[in-house]
């Protein structure tokens, strides 16, 4: 099957019909992500363009992420058009400033500046940790306007990202020993603490005490624990998968699994909902079994902010994705919690008083669920 053109890829994402399912318009975002190298700012106009005439915030929040995950400083003029539109539900508002901070160009900051005073707390945040990010990125003090360096030596930001660069090489040049898999690491709000898995290991219980700090340790540093507490549990899954290591050794690296996912499970009584949702965000990236359960509680609490209950119903919709590729122990824990993640989804799926992002989120996860067990189904990218 040939893959789809630019144009096919745009009608789908663009569609105002209503007669485009929703599943298939966010594969066709995806899509374009993944051809973004041979034309960026094709992919660019297109997902802009896709903003007009879009009554789906759980798509155009969907938009601004990938455009921020595209990483080019063209996108910015229309994320800052979402940002500074009031009427915009407020979760595709933030994802436009979070998706500033991952493109990570100083031309975004006076924007951002602007809108830390916003009415929702959740665009505030998430604005004051773009500002971080990018300041971190470029090495500039916080707050300041100019490049700050000490004795010529680059920024943590700098040498962070030339350590992402070095983990993403082929393991030819990189040792799986050594660093995290760099082909998992995303653009993340704020950076995790390090890249070697045996300091992310053994730093578990700092992370966990930093991540539940609260108020008392400021939100970028929280979120450094908690991409910190992510990578662990990527870390300690792929040593445990390792052929010819013990079965003591492999429980061990399956507690410490457990132990990073409780600590971050713990993050969700922190009261930024943005901080909730970005944990239910990684629980997603991660698909473990054991997330399962607290992913259920948060998107079946009817009080729980809606951006939250979203992302949890999308992490549970990734657990039964993953569990279907697993095997050995993972393999077994997913099985026995599939049918409640899959009766939980239905059910708020069908609940037409559930918030629209909340039902949309279900439905989305189920399709995509049905569509990638489709043998039919096959979307090659050129």
């Amino acid at each position: 099957m040939a893959a789809p053109s630019f144009d096919k890829l745009a009608a789908s994402l663009q569609d105002s019909s209503g007669n485009e399912p929703l599943d298939a318009r966010f594969r066709a975002l995806f899509t374009l992500k993944g051809l973004a190298p041979n034309d960026t700012q094709k992919v660019i106009n297109i997902i802009d363009k896709a903003f007009d005439n879009n009554d789906s915030a759980l798509l155009k929040h969907e938009l601004a992420y990938v455009l921020g995950q595209i990483q080019d400083e063209r996108a910015i003029t229309c994320l800052e058009r979402v940002l500074r539109d009031a009427k915009e539900h407020p979760m595709v508002r933030h994802e436009a400033a979070e998706a500033m901070g991952a493109i990570s160009s100083q031309r975004a900051l006076p924007i951002l500046n602007e809108f830390l005073q916003d009415e929702n707390v959740s665009v505030r945040e998430t604005c004051e940790l773009a500002l971080e990010k990018i300041e971190y990125d470029h090495g500039i003090s916080a707050g300041s306007s100019n490049r700050h360096k000490t004795n010529g030596e680059e920024s943590e930001g700098a040498a962070l990202a030339r350590a992402k660069a070095a983990a993403s090489m082929p393991e030819e040049s990189s040792s799986d020993t050594d660093n995290v898999d760099g082909s998992f690491l995303p653009i993340d709000p704020a950076p995790a603490h390090s890249l070697k898995v045996d300091t992310l290991l053994t730093s578990i219980p700092l992370y966990k005490a930093q991540l539940t700090a609260g108020d008392s340790l400021p939100l970028f540093q929280r979120y450094r624990a908690m991409f910190s507490l992510r990578n662990a549990v990527h870390a300690a899954r792929r040593r445990s998968q390792q052929p010819n290591i013990s079965s003591s050794v492999r429980q061990q690296y399956e507690s410490q699994a457990n132990d990073a996912i409780k600590a971050l499970a713990d993050g969700l009584s922190d009261k930024s909902a943005l901080f909730r949702h970005e944990i239910c965000f990684v629980f997603g990236e991660l698909a473990h079994p054991a997330c399962a359960e607290s992913m259920v509680r948060v998107l079946s609490d009817s009080k729980e902010e809606e951006m939250v209950r979203h992302e949890a119903a999308e992490a549970l919709g990734a657990v039964v994705e993953e569990g279907e590729e697993a095997s050995g122990g993972e393999a077994d824990q997913i099985q026995a919690t599939t049918a409640k993640i899959m009766s939980t989804l239905k059910r708020w799926a069908e609940d037409q008083q559930a918030p629209r992002v909340v039902r949309e989120s279900c439905i989305v996860a189920l399709d995509e669920m049905a569509y990638n067990n489709d043998p039919s189904q096959f979307q090659p990218v050129a």
